[in-house]
């Protein structure tokens, strides 16, 4: 069997602590943490509160290093965790099975909210799968929350403005000039994420979707790709699993830094380690 790794990561078959022959293991370890025996959803948030608990990815460079030792030496720990795992490999997958591809016709994408370049990232992940494959897709939904955009080194970012407003005013034109045209930009009334996974579902999924594309940036997806799962699952009241041919996620691939260059072009590997605690834990809570 070839090396387990988020991008041919199976809930079916795989443990979480098999990722990268062991990195959530080596975190752990690194970060004087104890993992329970088997894979549990609330030891790993506990893991995530050591790695990485800011939302925002640069807040928690600081603790990291401190953590990991000198500048290099942090840094190529890091560096070595990340390529292991898998984080920034690109997908295009059924969420729940690595084996089933993405359909060519597509009822409902949907783009949630983020960072700035994250968002964009997605934009331009969906407009060149459209373009590659010719994809049909029904509807093209953008869903994001009320949080504040944090600064930024881009000039469409204004100060003040909410991820929502940054959707419908930056990036549904963006996709309209690229022929992509955007059903809707629904909004939710909070900034965490499952709430803009309930918004989208309540109100971007009809009864007649079969299937349900997110498309998501690298090193997000697990994450992004799982809050939509478990808001359908309470949303249309599922007593049995999604089938795995009706939830599918499309990411890009991001190159992974040395901690120098900009967020905006590259992965600061200090940085990505709360994304693999979040990425294992959400896979964990499909399995259970």
């Amino acid at each position: 069997m070839s090396e387990v790794n988020f991008a041919n990561f199976n809930p079916a078959e795989h443990s979480v602590y098999d990722v990268g022959e062991g990195v959530i293991r080596e975190m752990a370890g690194a970060f004087g943490y104890e993992l329970t025996a088997e894979p549990d959803v609330d030891n790993l948030g506990d893991l995530i509160g050591a790695v990485g608990p800011a939302k925002t990815l640069q807040d928690n460079i600081e603790k990291v290093q401190a953590r990991l030792g000198t500048d290099q030496d942090a840094v190529n720990i890091a560096r070595d965790w990340v390529e292991r795992s898998g984080l920034l490999t690109p997908v295009e997958r059924s969420f729940m099975n690595p084996e089933l591809e993405v359909l060519k016709d597509i009822d409902v994408a949907v783009i949630t909210g983020g960072v700035a370049n994250w968002m964009h990232r997605r934009a331009d992940a969906l407009i060149q799968r459209i373009n590659r494959d010719g994809t049909q897709i029904g509807k093209v939904i953008l869903a994001a929350g009320n949080r504040k955009m944090p600064d930024s080194e881009r000039d469409d970012v204004m100060g003040g403005e909410t991820e929502y407003i940054y959707m419908g005013d930056i990036i549904k034109p963006k996709l309209g000039k690229a022929g992509v045209i955007v059903s809707s930009v629904i909004g939710a009334d909070s900034g965490v994420g499952d709430d803009v996974a309930e918004a989208f579902v309540e109100y971007g999924i009809s009864s007649k979707a079969r299937n349900v594309l997110v498309v998501s940036n690298a090193g997000a997806w697990v994450q992004n790709a799982g809050q939509i799962k478990r808001a359908m699952m309470r949303r249309l009241q599922l007593d049995e699993e999604l089938p795995d041919n009706e939830l599918f996620v499309i990411s890009d691939e991001f190159p992974l830094g040395t901690g120098v260059e900009p967020a905006a072009t590259h992965q600061n590997p200090l940085s990505a380690l709360g994304q693999i605690a979040r990425n294992a834990q959400e896979f964990v809570r499909h399995q259970t």
